[in-house]
């Protein structure tokens, strides 16, 4: 019996765990969205009052970010510094394909793609309404994620809990 308990136990463990791996996955978008949105809000001021140069405030603000970002932002350092003459638009558009694979949205990694087109290649007040328009984009995904995470994360944690304790009545 006491091998029952410890095995019921140990199930309704795991599948609350898994409940609670898919609910964090939403969280990760939100965290994921918002240090974009962070980025590019310093790329933005960067671009306007300090006009770093792109390879400079790519490298410096990689060290800033985790996770996606930050493996976005070290991929385009790694292509910018490597120096093959490859345009700038091409480097930052194969970048994003790591943002892709980790879970952004279609729309925000397509509006990133155009940014890329323009980053570099226009005027100051270009690039900042690009970077007006981009963010102002993230904001809606960001609601959009955020209404999903809600919505998601009560119902993997009660649906993982709720299989557990499902199983252990079937065990006991």
């Amino acid at each position: 019996m006491l091998v029952k308990v410890i095995a019921a136990g140990l199930i309704l463990f795991s599948c609350g765990g898994m409940g609670l791996i898919f609910a964090g996955s939403y969280a990760k978008r939100v965290q994921n969205l918002r240090q974009l949105m962070t980025f590019l809000q310093v790329l933005e001021s960067e671009i306007q009052f300090a006009r770093t140069t792109l390879p400079n405030l790519i490298a410096t603000q990689a060290n800033q970010y985790s996770g996606e970002i930050e493996q976005f932002l070290q991929v385009l350092t790694t292509k910018l510094m490597a120096c093959t003459g490859e345009r700038f638009a091409d480097m930052w558009r194969e970048a994003t394909v790591t943002l892709g694979e980790n879970g952004f949205p279609e729309t925000v990694l397509e509006d990133l793609r155009t940014l890329g087109d323009a980053l570099g290649t226009s005027d100051i007040t270009e690039q900042s309404k690009h970077l007006k328009v981009i963010l102002h984009r993230l904001e809606q995904a960001l609601k959009v994620a955020e209404e999903e995470r809600e919505k998601q994360t009560r119902l993997w944690q009660y649906l993982g809990f709720s299989a557990g304790l499902l199983i252990v009545i079937i065990l006991l």
